[in-house]
């Protein structure tokens, strides 16, 4: 998988239902070359907001994603 086919996908939570953000990046296993995990940015209506909430981005482990479809990431993860 390429990551200009991920980039700038919404991702959703799955519990909840939720637009959680979107992706930014990805960290790559140096060794193996394989994704670890997708770094996403979080969806606030303004940004200085997530100045008091917490960094805008984080990371989501590979064993937390669910499905890659073609608009959305569905995963499975507690925010």
């Amino acid at each position: 998988m390429r990551f200009v086919s991920i980039q700038s996908k919404d991702v959703v939570n799955a519990s909840t239902g939720t637009k959680i953000g979107y992706v930014v990046d990805v960290e790559i296993d140096p060794c193996c070359r394989y994704i670890q995990a997708l770094i996403v940015e979080r969806m606030t209506p303004f940004k200085f907001v997530t100045v008091f909430k917490g960094p805008p981005t984080f990371l989501i482990p590979i064993e937390n994603i669910i499905t890659i479809g073609d608009d959305v990431i569905i995963v499975n993860i507690d925010c």
